[in-house]
């Protein structure tokens, strides 16, 4: 009996490697996702080790193909997603030289401060659409050269994770240009490496990888453990992108008119243009999703763990009130209390998008003798989406406002607080529920990619499938006061901005 086509997309993030096989109607079928640790220190040092990573990626994949086979189904086709901003330094035969950093190294924070001072700095993050912060590749050398000049000066390329684990399987450095574009060092109008950045990281573009497109596929996987588990030979490998621009493609904003928010532990905001965008008084992303098609957006740190923080540090007042049950009832009781004139800046975590500032810190404005906790909990919420909207505002006055906003993430399961998006945005809001976007987003552009459906195809898919899902959409009334309480938030941070 013949097998089944299907195609398995793969995300490669900083705590967990995920793979999900889908049928030809983009059905999930089979499944496996592995945890990986990070190392973090109080120095700002967030590491990998690759080995650790690339095992998983193997498990994961070896695992969702054989339930896959199991089912009937052989993989034509993989696509690959995986997390911004890592860097790799390693010698001439491919051997690293040092751990992984992720994105959420923080070391390069001077390098980062001094450069957005300088002309330089804007001038290299308009033509990259890369922010200027220590998370990029581009501060990430910067900061090498000068703290680790052994290791600077040895490697042979700075590479990603998913540039290691391609070349470990076909044995070539390439790097898809979504990827390229979160370094810091891809000029986005020009499709190539960054003359001025490469001067400003004080390397030659023979230390980076070749740059090819998002659909580029390769076969000829020369890893026996994947053709064992029943990838074959023949299997098309596409190269994929970022995590980022994936789970755009993945709930369908890949134009203006849709607007992606995730609310996880941290949060972003993403949207689709047809050509490149940057914007220096937000510093907003802008990623390659393919020639035509870019992802915009801002990233922030003020997501969950705010809440989280709030709950179990400030609120909770023994162990047994921090139990998953309480906090939900704290979030509950948030949404009967008026927090009125209490305003939160919610950056306990220091913040990305839109202050760009990892000193910034945590405020209650106004509190007064009756509020309690419920009050101090919807005022944090309450921040958490004006800090987001401030990210989008930036967005609406250049490509427009869309007609509806993707919600996804855990902060966003809860009903109330996807009203309170929608009475502070004035869009409709969607929830997509549990859908892993940046893997459904490897899949659709790996089929793609290998000529299996189209872009056409894919938008019209997803706009028949938003049809069905039940959105909340603004009260006029409460639009109204959200946006001047909002007007009064920013103010509130423009006059306390200084002091961090």
């Amino acid at each position: 009996m013949a097998l089944l086509g299907c195609t398995i997309g793969s995300d490669i993030g900083t705590s967990s490697v995920k793979a999900i096989a889908f049928d030809a109607n983009m059905q999930e079928i089979a499944h496996a996702a592995e945890k990986v640790e990070s190392w973090h220190d109080d120095t700002g040092t967030a590491e990998q080790e690759p080995m650790v990573v690339y095992q998983a990626v193997m498990n994961v994949l070896s695992n969702t193909a054989q339930e896959a086979q199991r089912l009937g189904y052989a993989v034509e086709r993989v696509g690959l997603s995986a997390a911004m901003h890592s860097l790799l330094p390693v010698a001439a035969d491919g051997s690293y030289l040092a751990p992984a950093t992720t994105w959420m190294d923080l070391r390069a924070k001077e390098e980062a401060s001094e450069l957005w001072k300088t002309p330089a700095g804007k001038s290299v993050y308009e033509r990259t659409g890369t922010p200027i912060h220590p998370m990029t590749p581009l501060l990430k050398l910067m900061w090498m050269r000068k703290r680790q000049p052994k290791v600077f000066q040895e490697a042979e390329k700075f590479v990603s994770l998913k540039e290691w684990i391609w070349y470990q399987w076909f044995g070539e450095w390439c790097v898809d240009a979504s990827l390229a574009s979160a370094t810091g060092l891809y000029n986005l109008r020009e499709g190539t490496w960054d003359s001025e950045a490469l001067s400003l990281a004080c390397i030659s573009a023979e230390k980076l990888s070749t740059i090819v497109p998002t659909t580029y596929v390769k076969q000829g996987i020369r890893e026996p453990r994947l053709i064992l588990s029943g990838i074959a030979a023949e299997t098309a490998f596409n190269i994929g992108a970022s995590d980022g621009v994936l789970a755009n493609l993945g709930v369908g904003a890949i134009g203006s008119e849709l607007m992606a928010l995730t609310i996880g532990t941290s949060c972003a905001i993403r949207t689709g243009s047809s050509k490149p965008f940057t914007d220096v008084s937000t510093r907003s992303f802008c990623y390659v999703l393919d020639a035509d098609r870019f992802i915009v957006g801002g990233p922030s740190n003020s997501g969950g763990i705010v809440l989280d923080w709030l709950y179990n540090s400030v609120l909770s007042r023994n162990l047994t009130d921090r139990q998953p049950q309480r906090f939900l009832e704290m979030i509950t009781a948030a949404q009967t209390t008026q927090s009125d004139d209490l305003l939160c800046l919610p950056y306990v975590a220091g913040e990305r998008a839109p202050l760009w500032n990892a000193d910034a810190k945590g405020v209650f404005f106004g509190l007064q003798l009756t509020h309690t906790g419920p009050h101090l909990m919807r005022a944090a919420i309450e921040g958490m989406i004006f800090n987001v909207y401030w990210i989008a505002s930036g967005l609406f006055e250049e490509l427009g406002q869309p007609r509806q906003l993707i919600a996804s993430g855990k902060v966003l399961e809860t009903e109330w607080i996807r009203q309170l998006v929608a009475d502070i945005f004035g869009i409709p809001v969607q929830f997509q529920g549990a859908v892993d976007a940046s893997v459904v987003g490897a899949a659709l552009l790996a089929n793609i990619a290998t000529g299996v459906v189209t872009w056409q195809h894919v938008s019209q898919h997803q706009e028949v499938a938003q049809e069905t899902q039940q959105e909340a959409t603004k009260q006029p009334s409460q639009h109204r006061a959200y946006e001047s309480k909002f007007q009064r938030y920013r103010k509130l941070c423009s006059a306390i901005l200084s002091e961090w």
